[in-house]
């Protein structure tokens, strides 16, 4: 036996696949099988059930952003809407300080019309009133003339007609006519 032993010590390896020997590889042969058809069974019994779970999964990601999408897409019409309603909102703002503005332009043009109606009317009756005024101390100087000569004349007439005295009263009724022509009386004043 010894000689047996060194036979096998001295004897040159065979070529071996990955340094395996054939009763190793016999051993191996077993659970490959059973890896092989434990890998078969695995793949008909859980490849439908995963694959349908993989494609529902994708479904339901491939549906959450198609809603996205359709969220995104209605949120900027939205915003779209907003931003047309800012606008139409903006217009008619301008729309109606335009309005206030023509409205108080008109409403200033007619209070300054009615002031010239007022002014021209008080003009009017000023006008009217110193005309009267006028025509009633024009008829109080008449009078007052009236009323002097008739003195004067009733004067003259009452004293014998000296010239010293004749001059003198002529002189007087000259100095009463001028001063109720030029100096108008108290009551033609106030009035």
């Amino acid at each position: 036996m010894d000689q047996g032993l060194l036979f096998l010590l001295n004897a040159e390896p065979t070529p071996r696949l990955f340094d395996l020997d054939m009763q190793t590889f016999i051993q191996m042969v077993p659970p490959l099988v059973n890896f092989i058809v434990l890998a078969l069974l695995l793949t008909f019994i859980l490849y439908k059930p995963v694959r349908a779970f993989l494609h529902d999964r994708a479904n339901r990601i491939a549906r959450e952003l198609d809603e996205a999408e359709n969220t995104k897409q209605s949120a900027q019409a939205l915003k779209e809407q907003y931003e047309q309603l800012l606008k139409g909102i903006e217009t008619e703002r301008a729309a109606i300080l335009d309005d206030a503005r023509k409205l108080a332009s008109e409403r200033r043009n007619r209070e300054i019309a009615e002031a010239k109606k007022e002014a021209d009317a008080l003009k009017a009756r000023a006008g009217i009133e110193i005309a009267a005024e006028m025509d009633r101390v024009k008829d109080l100087v008449e009078q007052s003339i009236v009323e002097i000569s008739s003195e004067m004349a009733g004067k003259l007439l009452s004293v014998t007609v000296d010239p010293s005295i004749h001059t003198r009263l002529f002189d007087e009724a000259i100095t009463e006519l001028e001063n109720t022509v030029f100096k108008p009386s108290a009551s033609a004043v106030s009035v």
